[in-house]
C-alpha cells in the first residue's frame, strides 16, 4: 500500500510536468510564428531579421523555463525515494541486578519496536561473546549499550544504556596462631586467605597482607596479638582476623632454678 501511494505521487508529478512543458512549447511556437510575419522592423532584410532571432534550441525565456522544468522533473524522480518518510523505532533493554566480581556470566536482553536485531556492547571490566553473554573481568562500573541502526523502512533508534556497579568480593585475611618459648626468637607470622574467586590466589593481589605483633591489655591480661593489615586489590575487599601468640614460660625448679 505504501509503495502504491508513492507510485501515484510520481505519476501525478510527471503528468503535471508534461502538461506544463506542452503549454510552454505551444506558446513558444506561437511566439516564433508571430515573429516570422512581415512587418516594418529595423532590419534591412527578412533574411537578416531571421538570422537575428533566437532559435528554439538556443531558447527564449519560455523555452528555457520548459527545459528547466524537465531537468527538475528528472532530479525529483531520482531523489524521490530518499524523501520517503521512515518509521521511528525505540529500544528496550533489561535492567541488571546487583553483581559482584566472581558472579557467573549473564545475558542482557534488548529488543527494538521494529523487531530488527539489536547490537549490544559493553564498556568497563567486562566482555561479551557472540551469544550476548557478559562475563565480568573485575570490579567497577560496567556500561551496557544497545544500538539499532535502522534500515530502508526504519530510522536509527536512540541508543539505550544501563549501568551496573560491580562490587568487590569480600576476602577474609586471617593471621595464624603461633607459639614460642619464653626468651626465644619471635617466629615468622603467616596469614591465610579465604574467598578467592575464578581460581585466583594471593598472587593476584596488588599488595598482600602483612602481620605484626601488637600487645594488648595490662598485667595478667596482657596478650600478644598477631594483627594482619595492608592488603590492596581492585577486585577484593578485606576483613581481617587477628591471631594469638602464645608464649610458653620456662618452668622453675623447687630451688628457684630453671
Amino acid at each position: 500500500m505504501k509503495q502504491n501511494h508513492y507510485n501515484f505521487i510520481i505519476f501525478d508529478i510527471f503528468l503535471g510536468f508534461i502538461l506544463c512543458f506542452a503549454q510552454a512549447l505551444v506558446s513558444e511556437l506561437i511566439f516564433q510564428n508571430w515573429l516570422a510575419k512581415p512587418r516594418s522592423l529595423r532590419y534591412p532584410s527578412r533574411e537578416l531579421r531571421a538570422k537575428s532571432q533566437p532559435s528554439i534550441l538556443m531558447g527564449t525565456g519560455t523555452m528555457r523555463f520548459s527545459v528547466a522544468c524537465i531537468a527538475a522533473l528528472f532530479c525529483l524522480l531520482a531523489g524521490l525515494p530518499a524523501l520517503e518518510a521512515k518509521e521511528a523505532q525505540t529500544i528496550k533493554i533489561s535492567r541488571i541486578s546487583a553483581k559482584k566480581y566472581g558472579d557467573k556470566p549473564f545475558i542482557v536482553r534488548a529488543k527494538s519496536s521494529s523487531k530488527l536485531p539489536v547490537s549490544v556492547f559493553v564498556n568497563g571490566p567486562a566482555s561479551i561473546d557472540k551469544k550476548g553473554k557478559i562475563s565480568l573481568k573485575g570490579a567497577g562500573k560496567v556500561r551496557v549499550f544497545a544500538i539499532q541502526m535502522g534500515d530502508d523502512q526504519f530510522t536509527p533508534a536512540k541508543p539505550e544504556m544501563v549501568t551496573v556497579d560491580i562490587a568487590k568480593v569480600p576476602l577474609v585475611v586471617q593471621a595464624e596462631d603461633k607459639k614460642m618459648n619464653e626468651g626465644e626468637k619471635t617466629p615468622d607470622f603467616t596469614v591465610i586467605y579465604k574467598g578467592f574467586v575464578n581460581g585466583e590466589s594471593v598472587k593476584n593481589l596488588t599488595k598482600p597482607a602483612v602481620a605484626k605483633l601488637v600487645e594488648t591489655g595490662e598485667g595478667k591480661r596482657k596478650k600478644q596479638k598477631i594483627v594482619p593489615s595492608g592488603s590492596q586489590s581492585k577486585n577484593y575487599s578485606f576483613r581481617y582476623i587477628s591471631g594469638d601468640l602464645k608464649i610458653i614460660s620456662k618452668k622453675k625448679s623447687f630451688f628457684g632454678r630453671n
